[in-house]
């Protein structure tokens, strides 16, 4: 694939685009982010990311023998596939370290909070879960914590801009491991600048690092996040904090697309650019 984006790049006119459909496989029981490692070398080949297209896989079943064995083993069927769609710059511009930090980052503090959970019937089976709008959040919530902690001892954590936002706080009693760690991070509506993503970023790291000793072995961390435009161009988050997220103990279980409900049936109207209406929840297993 190295091979195939160095000579797009040769072939292509500067200011026009190509675009590959990709999708994630697994191995031994976890996600291999095939996708985001094929737009890794897009970009390092010297394209910049106009557009990521998330394509749902309408042919995945859900009920009977696969819902049983979504549950079971504690798996989802891969039901998407990214379309990326790259440009070759018309020139290329140098990044600068000293760019402004816009003012995004200098508010950022994690918040315990308690999520407001909804009942539900079943779990979803599947990568893409699609909700109502008014109960995305609490329907969200619901499959992550129930799946992922199992009953047990889990906590939230918040990424918030504002630190006068009012929280309620919650927290385990210290005594028990978590069987889940659940990190709900903003989506950077406000970022003005490089600086800020970078922060941003090294902010989530660090949240990981200072609480990855308090999750079981066998356990659980999960990463709400979201993808942000700056400039024109896509820049990747859910594939930039799985590239940072390199400890040996971790091991990525799922990447989950979560849309809500309508979302991607209005009509644009030959716009310049496409909406972002996807989320991503990125799943990790604390290895034993």
């Amino acid at each position: 694939m190295k091979k195939v984006a160095a000579e797009s790049y040769r072939v292509l006119k500067p200011g026009k685009k190509c675009a590959i459909l990709i999708g994630d496989t697994r191995k031994h029981k976890h996600v291999v982010p095939i996708g985001f490692q094929i737009i890794n070398i897009f970009l390092e080949a010297g394209f910049k990311l106009k557009e990521l297209v998330i394509k749902r896989q309408h042919n995945c079943k859900t009920t009977g023998f696969w819902y049983e064995k979504s549950i079971k083993y504690n798996f989802l069927l891969l039901a998407h596939e990214y379309l990326p769609i790259f440009e070759k710059p018309e020139f290329s511009a140098p990044f600068s370290g000293r760019e402004d930090s816009g003012g995004y980052s200098g508010s950022m503090v994690s918040i315990h909070e308690k999520p407001v959970l909804k009942k539900l019937n079943k779990f979803e089976t599947t990568t893409v879960w699609i909700f109502p709008e008014k109960e995305f959040e609490e329907r969200l919530n619901t499959n992550v914590i129930e799946r992922y902690s199992g009953g047990r001892e889990y906590s939230t954590i918040v990424l918030t801009t504002h630190s006068n936002n009012k929280t309620i706080s919650y927290k385990n009693n210290g005594k028990k491991k978590l069987q889940l760690l659940f990190i709900k991070l903003p989506f950077l509506k406000s970022a003005s600048s490089h600086w800020d993503i970078e922060h941003y970023l090294m902010e989530t790291k660090g949240i990981v690092e200072r609480n990855l000793q308090n999750i079981n072995k066998g356990g659980f961390l999960v990463i709400q996040t979201q993808d942000v435009r700056m400039n024109e161009y896509i820049q990747p988050l859910a594939k930039r904090i799985i590239d940072i997220l390199r400890f040996d103990n971790l091991w990525l279980k799922e990447i989950i697309v979560a849309i809500k409900e309508g979302t991607n049936l209005h009509i644009q109207h030959f716009e310049k650019e496409l909406r972002i209406v996807h989320q991503y929840l990125l799943v990790y297993e604390v290895k034993k």
